[in-house]
């Protein structure tokens, strides 16, 4: 709610000295020489049919959709920045280290936990 509000307090802020700047541009307007409209460019068949196709939110066909995604991944993929054979196995390496650290890790909770439960609910007679 402040946020809206704070919004409209800067458009309030901001359009007062628009409007003056408007109300001169009308008086300018006056004086300038009109001028003629600018010929509309004539649309072709393609730019007809996608007009009418986002007029109706129509989606693009299949076809259409799967080459633009499958282009995307290509320019996605161009993008990364791959590592060198080095750089892959010293991540490879640092992965299986870690691995088998958390691995020896939870083994010795689990064993330590074990063992005090045991010990606790006198389980081992």
């Amino acid at each position: 709610m402040a946020n809206k509000k704070n919004k409209k307090k800067a458009q309030q802020k901001s359009s007062q000295p628009a409007a003056a700047a408007a109300a001169d541009a009308k008086v300018d307007s006056k004086k300038a020489v009109a001028k003629k409209p600018e010929a509309k460019p004539k649309a072709t068949k393609e730019t007809s049919k996608a007009a009418k196709a986002k007029k109706k939110g129509e989606k693009p066909g299949l076809l259409t959709r799967a080459k633009k995604y499958l282009g995307s991944i290509r320019s996605e993929m161009r993008r990364v920045t791959w590592p060198s054979k080095k750089e892959l196995i010293n991540y490879s390496v640092a992965v299986c280290v870690s691995l088998v650290v958390v691995g020896v890790v939870i083994f010795v909770l689990d064993m330590a936990i074990g063992e005090g439960l045991a010990l606790v609910a006198g389980l081992r007679g």
